[in-house]
């Protein structure tokens, strides 16, 4: 397995690297960087985790991850099969900081910056009129070259640092604990709850996979993403509900059944827990 603290060669040698992405899926492991990275999904959908955060994502998902923040994005399992014709399309940009001065960063003028600084650290989610403009800007920094580029950069940074249209993804206390070892571990109990959560998953058969005992990986868990092992793999299965809801064809127990959950009062409980709707309610309010 290649080292999950992954150096983007080309980041270090210049500023801003962004690349267009089509590929058949998504399959890089959960992993950090020394970069802020820039994700624009144009053609895609699955399922996003930064630090503790766990949400779908779909065609137009915009994000934006500060350095050492561990994520890692799922496609649905219809993408990775064998006769798949889906698709994967997206625009990447890898950037550094470290051109501004030291000067400049601790002046008035940069107050707002640091702010939104301190949000990107925890990872932050781009909605609204200011989605649209991030994109236009993107694009043309996409087709540009040298100054050009950190210009663009600049004007999308200005432009967030002036707008409430975005929120954070990872909570405020997460910290990144994780090395390589620790990467290796819960990026292969992440893969084994993304591919099997619409079935029977249990602790003792995750703490085997971790090689621990059952105590010892309940601690451990909850120390490397803030949440139990149950509260992690029913929020993956309340996002899959959520998704299976805008189909018409499917009743509130097909859907409880195939995200994961033996029964509709535990599924209902927890819907109502993580989308404050029970999921009748949530389906009602897809309409309006």
């Amino acid at each position: 397995m290649q080292p999950l603290l992954i150096e983007t060669n080309a980041v270090l040698q210049q500023s801003i690297f962004v690349k267009e992405v089509n590929v058949k899926n998504l399959n890089n492991p959960l992993h950090f960087h020394k970069e802020y990275e820039m994700v624009l999904m144009t053609k895609s959908n699955g399922r996003r985790i930064v630090g503790d955060s766990i949400e779908n994502f779909t065609e137009g998902d915009l994000v934006i991850m500060g350095p050492n923040l561990p994520h890692v994005m799922y496609n649905d399992k219809e993408y990775y099969a064998p006769d798949s014709e889906l698709e994967v399309s997206a625009i990447v940009t890898h950037f550094r900081l470290d051109w501004l001065r030291e000067s400049f960063i601790n002046s008035g003028e940069a107050t707002k910056l640091n702010d939104l600084l301190r949000d990107i650290n925890r990872g932050i989610k781009i909605y609204g009129k200011s989605h649209k403009r991030v994109v236009t800007i993107l694009n043309e920094l996409l087709l540009s070259t040298g100054l050009k580029r950190i210009i663009h950069l600049l004007n999308i940074l200005d432009l967030l640092s002036e707008t409430n249209e975005y929120e954070c993804l990872s909570s405020l206390g997460y910290s990144n604990l994780h090395n390589h070892k620790d990467m290796q571990r819960i990026n292969k109990i992440y893969d084994y709850i993304m591919n099997n959560f619409t079935e029977n998953i249990t602790l003792k058969d995750a703490a085997a996979l971790a090689n621990m005992t059952i105590a010892s990986f309940c601690k451990y868990f909850k120390g490397r993403t803030q949440k139990t092992f149950t509260q992690f793999v029913n929020e993956v299965r309340i996002g899959h509900a959520c998704k299976l809801l805008y189909d018409d064809h499917l009743s509130i127990s097909q859907i409880c059944f195939q995200s994961g959950f033996n029964n509709l009062t535990n599924f209902n409980r927890n819907f109502k827990e993580y989308t404050k709707l029970n999921p009748s309610d949530f389906k009602k309010s897809l309409r309006l």
